[in-house]
C-alpha cells in the first residue's frame, strides 16, 4: 500500500513517518508539508491512502481532498485533526475514516485496514480474463470453475462482443449452431444462464454479468483483458498475442483473423 501525509507541521509529519514505519504493509510513505506539492504528486505518482490534517493554513484539508478526488477518484481519504468537530465534515468528502490527534500506531493501523476493505472504483483489478490462447477467467490469480462447458463458452462469447448486448436468440445460434431455435434449446440456455450465474457468484464476482430480460451483455469496466489491451494498443499487448484467440471456440476464428490483420498492420 502506498500512502501519503500532508500537513504544515513538519514535525508531525515527521512522527507520522515513524509511526509508519512501526505498521507491516506499506510499501512507501511520501509526506507534505506544501499541499500544492501533493497535488503534483498525485497527478503522475499512484497514492492508495492520503492522510490530510484537516486545518492547514494554504488549503484546508477539505477542499485538498477533493482536489484529489477529482485527480485520481480511487484515492481513499484519512483526515488526520485535533478537533473531533470536523469528523463530520471528513464524511461529506467520502473520506474512509478520520483519526484524531495524538494517534497512536494501532489507531493508524486500524484506519489502515478500514481503507483497504474499501473497493475502488470502475475496472476491479482482482479479475482478469485471458482470451490469448484458451479462454480462461482468474480471479486472484485462481481461475473459475465452470460446472458447464457451456455456461463458459457464453461468458466467452459476451467477452468477445466487448460489452456488447447479445440476444438470446443470437447466443442460441452461436453455442447450438446446428440446432433449431425452439423451446428444447431455450430450455438448454436457461440452465445455461442459471449454471453461470452460479459459477460467478460463488467467486463473488457476479457483477461482471449483466442479464436484463432477452438481452445479456459484461461490464467490461469490472476486469482486465488481453483483447481489450491490444485494442486499445496498450503498451506489450501486442508481445502477449501469438495468433491465437480463444482456441476452444471455432466462432472466436473471425475475431483471431481480425487481431492478426490488426497486429500485421501495426508493424
Amino acid at each position: 500500500m502506498k500512502i501519503m501525509a500532508v500537513d504544515d507541521e513538519r514535525l508531525a509529519l515527521s512522527e507520522f513517518r515513524d509511526t509508519c514505519n512501526e505498521i507491516e504493509g506499506i510499501e512507501s510513505i511520501e509526506t507534505f508539508s506544501n499541499p500544492m506539492d501533493a497535488l503534483g504528486y498525485v497527478a503522475t505518482e499512484k497514492i492508495d491512502v492520503a492522510f490530510l490534517d484537516i486545518e492547514m493554513p494554504m488549503v484546508r484539508g477539505i477542499e485538498l481532498a477533493e482536489r484529489l478526488k477529482k485527480i485520481d477518484p480511487n484515492i481513499k481519504i484519512i483526515f488526520v485533526t485535533g478537533y473531533a468537530q470536523y469528523a463530520f465534515d471528513a464524511f461529506g468528502v467520502n473520506a474512509v475514516d478520520y483519526v484524531l490527534k495524538p494517534y497512536t500506531t494501532d489507531m493508524i493501523r486500524r484506519a489502515l485496514e478500514k481503507a483497504s476493505l474499501i473497493k475502488d472504483k470502475g475496472k476491479d483489478p482482482k479479475i482478469t480474463v485471458k482470451t490469448f490462447g484458451y479462454f480462461d477467467v482468474f480471479v486472484q490469480g485462481k481461475p473459475i470453475v465452470f460446472s458447464s462447458a457451456k455456461s463458459k463458452e457464453l461468458l466467452a462469447l459476451l467477452v468477445d462482443r466487448k460489452g456488447g448486448v447479445v440476444s438470446t436468440e443470437q447466443a442460441i445460434n452461436v453455442l447450438w449452431n446446428d440446432r433449431d431455435y425452439d423451446e428444447k434449446v431455450q430450455s438448454l440456455f436457461r440452465k445455461v444462464l442459471k449454471s453461470l450465474r452460479g459459477a460467478l457468484e460463488d467467486v463473488g464476482v457476479s457483477d461482471i454479468f449483466i442479464d436484463n430480460r432477452n438481452q445479456r451483455a459484461v461490464d467490461s469496466s469490472k476486469f482486465a483483458c488481453d483483447y481489450y489491451d491490444l485494442l486499445n494498443n496498450k503498451a506489450d499487448a501486442e508481445n502477449e498475442y501469438f495468433g491465437k484467440y480463444m482456441t476452444q471456440y471455432e466462432w472466436a476464428r473471425e475475431t483471431e483473423r481480425m487481431l492478426d490483420e490488426l497486429v500485421e498492420n501495426r508493424k
